[in-house]
């Protein structure tokens, strides 16, 4: 954020009218906060062997906004639990707020500290749905402990809390996952539908609940559908008729929501024509399932833009198609298309086009196209060699029958690498990088 006297003027003439009389009002405190905000303090350097003092002591400084204290506070916690200097003592009971002792969880290398904790979260919370919902409701805004949240009684915390802690989630921004998500993750299967119930009460649960606490749980559950991570109770409650049509568009949206669970959200797109238009958006969705979503599309106006926004990824697949069809009188046409889609041509998708360059024109062809690509006859594809050695094109053929390119499938390019894992259905059941602590009443060690 670039420093601005402008905004610094119109900030303090702000702090001089914040009486309702409109009378000069400016208290000590007002001041030190608009100087810390032009001399913020720097995040220190991560120390090889942090402790909880460390911590705390991160915690109380008051870096720039634009610097990532909550990065850097929960760095330090996972650089603490792998050298043994943070304990899951401190973890549970030290760290603060609760959603960065939280994120632990998903860590895959924290050893044993992830089951330990799952082990002291569910004997804490116990059984009884009720209490699971008021902490997932609660947590992305909690300033204290795990323990305390757990407890639902806050920690006593000096003023400058006040201002700190809000200053550190503030940086979830940055971040897809949420503590609500993750807690839900670990809570009794009925937790999520306390929460929609209090979010819109009916007359089946019996239960009163104030205006403002409703909007708090709404605010909540829309806040799960588009974090991560997903779990199966979302997306069941997202997927009855009786659940918000908003829940299902935020859903559609999320960019780690499996393709399985956007292609059930399609069931609803006649009706609720946002979900269809959102899945287009989506991109780590599949082309081939965004392409459904853009045939359920009904609004012209809609209709043009997520054409626009889909014209990169699925134009390819198009244009293969089009040249599957393309007659020994138009090799030449595929011959240019091929040279011009190679760097965004699958090695399914190029053994198949030079299968049936090679059926309509020749082998030689793709000689020309495969050499010019590697440059150099030793890096050329095997098949292509085995082709220039007998001057036929069967190598080519058995090649493309081995790999067979899966048209829009292939294209799919949100399901490969990390993000493609994020997106695995069966991490719905379980997003954690351990197996589950199954016994929700064990009673914690130490």
């Amino acid at each position: 954020m670039v420093f601005s006297i402008d905004k610094l003027e119109a900030e303090l003439q702000a702090l001089l009218h914040e009486d309702g009389a409109g009378l000069p009002f400016l208290t000590f405190q007002s001041l030190t906060d608009l100087q810390r905000r032009v001399s913020p303090e720097p995040l220190p350097t991560l120390r090889p062997r942090p402790t909880i003092a460390d911590y705390d002591h991160d915690l109380a400084l008051d870096p720039h906004p634009e610097l990532d204290a909550f990065g850097h506070l929960r760095d330090t916690v996972l650089i603490g639990i792998r050298v043994g200097t943070i304990s899951v003592d401190d973890l549970y009971y030290r760290v603060r707020p609760a959603v960065i002792a939280l994120t632990v969880l998903l860590d895959p290398r924290v050893g044993g500290t992830g089951p330990e904790l799952v082990r002291r979260i569910r004997h804490d919370a116990g059984c009884e749905p009720r209490p699971w919902a008021e902490a997932v409701v609660a947590v992305d805004s909690w300033s204290g402990s795990l323990h305390s949240l757990l407890r639902q009684r806050q920690e006593p915390t000096d003023p400058a809390d006040r201002r700190l802690i809000p200053a550190v989630l503030s940086g979830l921004g940055d971040h897809l996952w949420r503590g609500s998500n993750i807690l839900l993750a670990l809570a009794p299967a009925e937790t999520l539908a306390h929460i929609a119930a209090d979010a819109a009460p009916t007359p089946v649960t019996g239960r009163v609940v104030s205006e403002p606490e409703a909007v708090r749980c709404a605010r909540a559950l829309l806040r799960i559908v588009s974090h991560v991570p997903l779990s199966q109770p979302v997306v069941d409650h997202a997927l009855r008729p009786q659940a918000s049509a908003r829940v299902r568009l935020q859903l559609a949206a999320n960019p780690l929501a499996p393709d399985v669970t956007l292609r059930s959200l399609l069931a609803f797109a006649d009706r609720e024509p946002g979900i269809a238009a959102a899945i287009c958006m989506n991109e780590w969705a599949s082309p081939a399932l965004r392409l459904v979503a853009y045939r359920r599309l009904r609004v012209p106006q809609v209709r043009q833009r997520v054409r626009a926004a889909l014209a990169p990824e699925v134009a390819v697949a198009l244009d293969i198609e089009e040249m599957a069809a393309a007659t020994a009188q138009e090799a030449h046409v595929v011959y240019a298309l091929i040279r011009n889609l190679e760097p965004d041509l699958s090695p399914e998708a190029r053994l198949f086009l030079y299968a049936h360059l090679a059926r309509i024109s020749g082998p030689e062809a793709v000689w020309n196209l495969e050499l010019a690509r590697t440059g150099s006859l030793e890096a050329v594809h095997p098949a292509v060699r085995a082709s220039m050695e007998s001057g036929a094109l069967t190598p080519l053929l058995e090649a493309a029958v081995a790999a067979p390119y899966g048209g829009l499938r292939d294209q799919a390019v949100g399901d490969v690498g990390e993000v493609g894992a994020l997106r695995r259905e069966e991490l719905l059941n379980w997003p954690f990088p351990f197996p589950d602590v199954a016994d929700p009443v064990a009673t914690p060690d130490g």
